[in-house]
């Protein structure tokens, strides 16, 4: 039987070459102090080994995955870590914890072990490690205490998330003084401005969007504002927060619009980070992020524009008003159906837009030049991703059923290989004017989007109460004869537009159990929204789980634990594979965010 010191020699993680800050290496001792105490008191029922990492050391030893442990230990080494998380594995009583945590999870081959471990010690260690930096240098500066409760103080978090704290010798301590001087400065205004936000002001709250509020919040702050709770109860404070939003707006725009260089002298730049408006409070070498978000936008563009034929309603109604059937009196609708109307001849025509879509994602009929290359690969891409990611919720689920069964180990490398064949791709193809155009084809869909949801359109169609969804359907109804699935079309649009996200900002040394559990619910949500659309079932759905596990299988035990044997050989027939071809083949209905339209 082999001993625990015998895992000692595969869990060696080179300690990373900079110079560590005073901060850096108490805090460090701290996050180990845990991890050989509490951690281990918490993890294993054994109190009398409780304090010793030998526990984990023989969770590696029982589930005979020595060698394994062994290659990810190489994998880490020759990989170009962050430096912190590099400082944190290299402890062998952090690394041998978050092994222990992977092999619980169910990540017992190389590659899912491997991305387990690097989002494990993100989520805990550094976490902890951050915490403890940023305590000990606000004791040296005599902040004795933190009320997390203070307005100030909710900020922290996503600042530390944000930007983390270096550890090299001399850099701890100025890092942790900007980020007070941030919550200092600003975080009271922040925390003021997400209530005006919430519950003082009839703007759409899709119309806040990051970008608008950081340019509101530095105007805020050039106004040395000082909020007292009181006064802003009694809304004394609301007409500096209508200033800052309506500079914020006219001011450079995250997305302004490439059509009003028709009207303007001014140089263009094209500064929006094709974020979309989703109806709610609103590099690696080679890959482009905002190509791939550009991408993410013209595809939520075609569902919401084309699929639901959101820019045929709003033509429907300039010309229906243009021929005196539709009654608006003058104001604000009115303007708005004029601009739309004499905008038509400069905007993208629908040719246009459908050879933009055709040549980007290859989606749609639309014609293209002959010099075009259409993005054919796209296609087959986008179905690997999503029959993966249907796979693993399957395996998932499979191995929740069966806890001891041989061949149950869940391995989201597939889906990470595929994401980024993604990256690549859609980084070469969203390319040359793209970005202008789907810019320009964003705005004219809101501009489409305002006509329909304006108070005269819906007081005209069934009274003010109806929701942007419900008119669009009855417009098309009328006009066209068909009204469109306007929920399960906005599913496909916002869970597409989110599985785009995932794409643009994957890393796989960084990937966090939150953005990966966002992939699984997106892509779930947008394959049963497809097959809803399309109207017909999987070509193949997975086979119902029996009654009891498989006689054959093999298991392997170590006290309350359980331990996967997995002894399936490279080049053995996966069952699943065949089991899943073409599962992803066509999408449920609603999405919980759009009900306040």
């Amino acid at each position: 039987m082999a001993t625990t010191s015998s895992v000692d020699a595969v869990l060696v993680i080179s300690a990373p070459s900079v110079t560590l800050d005073d901060y850096a290496t108490q805090a460090l001792e701290a996050v180990e102090s845990y991890y050989d105490t509490t951690f281990y008191t918490d993890t294993f029922s054994n109190s009398d080994q409780a304090s010793s990492v030998d526990n984990a050391k023989q969770a590696i030893i029982s589930a005979s995955l020595t060698g394994v442990v062994s290659q990810v230990t190489d994998n880490l080494n020759n990989a170009s870590l962050d430096s912190v998380v590099q400082l944190l594995l290299s402890s062998i009583t952090i690394y041998a914890g978050v092994i222990y945590l992977s092999i619980q999870e169910g990540s017992i081959d190389e590659d899912s072990m491997y991305n387990a471990v690097l989002r494990y010690v993100q989520e805990g260690p550094q976490t902890r490690l951050y915490g403890q930096m940023f305590g000990l240098v606000c004791l040296d500066k005599h902040i004795s205490s933190i009320d997390e409760s203070a307005y100030k103080w909710q900020l922290l978090d996503d600042l530390i998330e944000e930007s983390g704290l270096p550890i090299a010798s001399g850099e701890v301590e100025s890092a942790v003084e900007a980020i007070l001087d941030i919550i200092n400065e600003r975080g009271e205004l922040s925390y003021y401005l997400d209530q005006y936000i919430e519950n003082r002001t009839n703007i759409d709250s899709s119309k806040f969007t990051d970008s608008i509020k950081e340019k509101m919040l530095d105007r805020l702050v050039e106004l040395d504002l000082t909020i007292d709770e009181v006064s802003y109860n009694n809304g004394d404070y609301d007409k500096y927060f209508i200033l800052a939003y309506n500079e914020a707006q006219t001011g450079a725009s995250d997305s302004e619009d490439p059509i009003d260089l028709i009207y303007s002298s001014k140089e263009f730049e094209n500064t929006w980070d094709f974020s979309v408006d989703r109806f709610e409070s609103v590099e690696t070498q080679g890959i482009t992020k905002s190509n791939i978000l550009a991408a993410g936008a013209l595809d939520y563009v075609y569902c919401v524009g084309e699929v639901m034929r959101v820019f045929d309603v709003a033509n429907a109604l300039v010309l229906r008003w243009a021929s005196g059937l539709l009654d608006i009196p003058t104001g604000t609708t009115a303007s708005l159906l004029y601009r739309f109307h004499k905008r038509r001849n400069e905007r993208s025509t629908p040719e246009e837009r459908a050879m933009l879509y055709k040549r980007v994602l290859n989606k749609g009929d639309g014609q293209v030049l002959s010099r075009m290359a259409v993005n054919t690969d796209f296609t087959t891409l986008w179905e690997q991703l999503l029959t993966e990611v249907m796979k693993y919720i399957y395996k998932t689920e499979r191995k929740a059923y069966w806890s001891t069964w041989q061949d149950s180990g869940v391995s989201n490398s597939r889906i990470y290989q595929v994401t980024e064949d993604l990256q690549y791709n859609l980084s070469d193809h969203m390319t040359g004017m793209a970005h202008l155009q789907v810019t320009e084809d964003y705005n004219h869909l809101q501009e489409a989007i305002e006509i329909i949801y304006s108070d005269d359109v819906r007081s005209y169609y069934g009274g003010s109460t109806q929701s942007l969804w419900s008119t669009i359907e009855r417009i098309a109804k009328e006009e066209f004869g068909q009204a469109p699935n306007t929920e399960t079309i906005k599913t496909m649009a916002v869970d597409g537009n989110k599985i785009f996200e995932w794409i643009a900002n994957f890393n796989s040394s960084s990937v966090k159990s939150s953005q990966f559990e966002q992939l699984i619910s997106s892509v779930e949500a947008w394959v049963l929204a497809r097959e809803t659309l399309d109207g017909k079932p999987y070509k193949q759905s997975p086979r119902s789980l029996p009654s009891a596990p498989p006689r054959n299988g093999r298991s392997r035990g170590n006290g309350e634990a359980n331990f996967i044997a997995y002894d399936v050989k490279e080049g053995d027939f996966d069952d699943d594979d065949a089991e899943f071809d073409n599962f992803a083949g066509s999408g449920v209905g609603g999405d919980d965010e759009f009900d306040h339209w």
